[in-house]
């Protein structure tokens, strides 16, 4: 079922439920009990809290906020912790807040006269849950980023290169905002040229997530791009993987191929790619190579130039994978965790990989690259 803004189900009890959009100016005008989904991961939270919180100023009436966690620097995060409660109370009657898993597993009633409880992966499982295997949910993500889909854990500030606010704010209502966005129709972008991202993984398995991501171009100089489909590559010869991206562009009408060949399978997928693709390009990553991948996306997501449909929740979560670092020379990259059978951010990186055909300051220009050397 497609459920928009505005949309509205009536239960076989009488009961409605409408489903508002995240925007302030249109989630209000009700009376009822109020749900608030992944709240951590929308734009303008306080904005929005603010106003939709009031449709449940009644009596008896129920606000209920649920959401995986994102990062401490959320406007959402000094709402769970207490900082936004506390802030308004005088210094002697602040009180402090204990949001661990240790204090909130089995719920508990806070100061501010809130229940909070955090549920994680491993508390389900252990109250009989028998259909997510534990073990190859851990196998396939980083330790970070299963602390923070599975076992509600915040990420911490300063470790992602991604503002977590600019990057949510980078998120629409693909179909409502986007017109000419068929997502279920065999040319989902009719004949409007796209440009593609994609890494390879490694053989029947056992190497890295591969990755692509389908991005559309700005049709005029300073425009806004947008990621309308990403896909996960998982257990494919390299043969199968040089397929999967020849159906896109079949699907697409693709004017731009970029392929990580950093080891792995990349190199034996560009070369088939580049026969049916010729004008296809190979990268390798390297320090600098990174460096700008990821300045020329911070630049277009502060410049507002970059969307993605709000439902893809990895492609965020593969964003706040990207680490800063520096090197034992002193030297500034940017990384994430790239170990054999693990995922690495790879959608953030395919994605970077497709808008890097527009270089570093071409925001302007008429000429796109179609080689690139690091």
């Amino acid at each position: 079922m497609e459920l928009k803004g505005g949309d509205k189900i009536i239960l076989s009890n009488g009961a409605e439920l409408h489903f508002l959009g995240i925007s302030a100016a249109s989630a209000q005008s009700y009376t009822g009990n109020f749900y608030f989904d992944e709240f951590f991961w929308v734009s303008r939270f306080a904005e929005l809290r603010k106003v939709a919180g009031a449709m449940a100023t009644l009596s008896g009436l129920r606000r209920t906020y649920f959401s995986t966690p994102s990062t401490e620097t959320h406007e959402a995060y000094a709402y769970w912790n207490g900082d936004r409660w506390n802030e308004k109370k005088a210094s002697h009657k602040r009180q402090r807040f204990s949001v661990d898993w240790k204090t909130l597993h089995n719920g508990l009633i806070c100061p501010d006269r809130t229940w909070r409880q955090i549920v994680t992966l491993e508390d389900v499982v252990n109250h009989g849950w028998k259909h997510t295997d534990i073990d190859e949910i851990r196998d396939e993500n980083t330790e970070d980023e299963f602390l923070n889909l599975y076992m509600c854990e915040f990420v911490r500030e300063g470790e992602s290169a991604f503002n977590l606010n600019i990057l949510i704010g980078c998120g629409v209502d693909g179909y409502d905002d986007w017109k000419d966005w068929k997502p279920f129709a065999p040319r989902p972008m009719g004949n409007r040229p796209v440009w593609i991202g994609y890494d390879a993984n490694g053989s029947s398995g056992n190497g890295d997530s591969g990755a692509v991501s389908v991005v559309v171009p700005p049709s005029v100089p300073g425009g806004r791009f947008r990621t309308v489909e990403t896909r996960r590559v998982q257990g494919l010869e390299f043969e199968e993987q040089a397929r999967v991206i020849e159906e896109f562009t079949c699907r697409y009408n693709v004017e731009h191929i970029g392929i990580d060949v950093t080891g792995g399978n990349g190199e034996a997928v560009y070369q088939i790619v580049k026969r049916f693709f010729p004008a296809a390009i190979p990268y390798t990553f390297t320090l600098s190579s990174k460096r700008s991948l990821v300045l020329k996306m911070l630049q277009i997501m502060r410049a507002g130039r970059w969307e993605y449909d709000r439902a893809e929740r990895e492609l965020v979560a593969a964003f706040n994978a990207v680490r800063k670092v520096k090197t034992p020379g002193g030297f500034i990259t940017y990384e994430t965790d790239r170990a054999r059978g693990i995922s690495h951010g790879d959608l953030a990186w395919v994605t970077m990989l497709a808008v890097i055909n527009e270089p570093i300051g071409g925001e302007g220009e008429n000429e796109r690259f179609t080689v690139m050397e690091f």
